[in-house]
């Protein structure tokens, strides 16, 4: 627990990375492997997008869900699981995630993360101000604008 709470201090990813990041080994001069978080060229870009999306006020969460899966995002594959397109609750997870604005939580605490933000912090904290936080049933923003 200590190494875990060194690690997120320093800003360090302590699990797996979440969608639109990948874990990566990468090995030093003396041969260590280093494992770090990288950004997911081909899962990053939807994720952006559907904070920004979120953000402006004229999408549901359900809209953006079913948009995100006609382009195609699914989840990354593990040696048990094959990839999948995500569902809902993860969407809704995935929107109020701090990871993606640089930020690290671990056990309550957030620390500055190593790792590049993919969502700019002023669209996160927008979305935050958005969200309802309470279910994935409750998928409208409360700052939707009705046009």
């Amino acid at each position: 627990m200590k190494g875990l709470t060194q690690k997120a201090a320093q800003g360090g990813t302590t699990n797996r990375a979440p969608i639109g990041y990948v874990n990566v080994g990468v090995r030093d001069e003396r041969g260590r492997e280093n494992r770090t978080v990288q950004v997911d060229e081909e899962r990053a870009p939807h994720i952006t997008w559907a904070f920004q999306v979120y953000a402006s006020g004229r999408w549901t969460l359900s809209q953006i869900h079913r948009e995100l899966i006609a382009r195609g995002l699914t989840t990354l594959p593990t040696p048990k699981r094959p990839s999948k397109p995500i569902a809902i609750s993860t969407l809704h997870r995935l929107l109020s995630n701090p990871y993606y604005k640089g930020d690290v939580r671990f056990k309550g605490a957030t620390y500055k993360g190593s790792h590049e933000a993919i969502v700019p912090k002023e669209v996160w904290y927008k979305v935050q101000q958005c969200s309802t936080h309470t279910s994935p049933r409750l998928m409208r923003p409360k700052c939707m604008t009705t046009t």
